[in-house]
């Protein structure tokens, strides 16, 4: 079966704040910067890029400078994610970005506490049902108290055309290899260390955390693990876990918000990227950052921005 979804490597935006205001210029230069180092495939308001914390009016701006910016750059078409625990609001911004041109959204469960199954097939329904024009990426995450089983996604799918694709960040692979084989018309995209573990069940795509640093490397694992080539596949990711070990030590270890690590790593590439997370949320600092380019460039040079894989050590 064809899976209603590109099989692709999808990034993220993060958001450079100054003092609670964005930086304009430099999100706009990180979107074409970004695109220009390969990731075509980018969306804004996952948890890495603060859609859960953004006011209305700042919602508003971040997303019309997205959308003008990936037409500007030439991108494949922008995903937006709406996060909020209300479902109207979320409906609300969904019908913002659409009248911007937006096709397709990603989206997730409510978090203020675990829904049950019949308000789950609602929030389904409010959402894919009632923008049937657009397409709709599910946002699979614990946090919100309730994950959707591959079983599920299976019924879902086939209720609403217009649900697309799943993004599943963590690494059980009981659930990886359920989505791959009960609803292949989604897309599944994984994390890195997900990836490792769906690649060879089943065509799911990438979603780009750590690998990010480098897009070219980030294609290079992707396509290592689609074509089937497992000595490269297996030999970047024990590069990437070594990454991850080292972000998070960067970080200050476990439990931060995903900003936190990853705003590291865009950091990377732009090097006057602010750490700054909006409130409440703990940031990572400038000494952290530090410890994290230096280990990078002692111990996984190849995951450096601007790096080619044939001049890797």
């Amino acid at each position: 079966m064809t899976a209603r979804y590109p099989r692709t490597v999808l990034g993220t935006c993060c958001l450079p704040w100054r003092d609670g205001t964005l930086d304009v210029p430099l999100f706009q230069r990180m979107i074409h910067n970004l695109v220009g180092a390969g990731l075509r495939d980018l969306y804004v308001f996952g948890t890495a890029g603060e859609g859960h914390t953004v006011t209305e009016t700042q919602f508003r701006q971040v997303t019309s400078l997205f959308v003008d910016a990936m037409a500007e750059a030439k991108a494949a078409p922008p995903m937006v994610g709406v996060i909020n625990l209300s479902l109207p609001t979320v409906i609300e911004r969904i019908a913002f970005g659409a009248d911007l041109g937006v096709k397709t959204f990603q989206f997730c469960l409510p978090a203020w506490g675990a829904i049950n199954d019949r308000e789950v097939r609602r929030v389904f329904a409010e959402v894919c049902g009632g923008f049937p024009e657009l397409r709709f990426l599910h946002y699979n995450l614990g946090r919100t108290g309730r994950l959707v089983r591959p079983d599920e996604y299976a019924e879902l799918a086939e209720i609403h055309p217009n649900l697309v694709a799943v993004k599943y960040g963590l690494g059980d692979p009981e659930t990886i290899a359920g989505l791959l084989r009960l609803a292949p018309q989604l897309r599944c995209f994984f994390t890195e260390p997900g990836f490792y573990l769906g690649a060879p069940l089943g065509e799911c795509g990438l979603l780009a955390s750590i690998a990010a640093s480098n897009p070219s490397r980030a294609w290079q694992y992707f396509r290592a693990g689609a074509d089937g080539d497992f000595a490269t596949f297996s030999a970047l990711y024990r590069e990437l876990a070594g990454v991850m070990a080292a972000v998070r030590e960067a970080a200050g270890g476990m439990g931060l918000n995903d900003g936190a690590y990853d705003k590291l790593i865009a950091k990377l590439a732009e090097p006057d990227f602010p750490l700054e997370l909006l409130p409440p949320y703990q940031s990572s600092t400038d000494n952290g950052f530090r410890q994290y380019r230096d280990q990078l460039a002692e111990k996984f040079q190849g995951w450096l921005p601007h790096v080619s894989p044939e001049t890797d050590n």
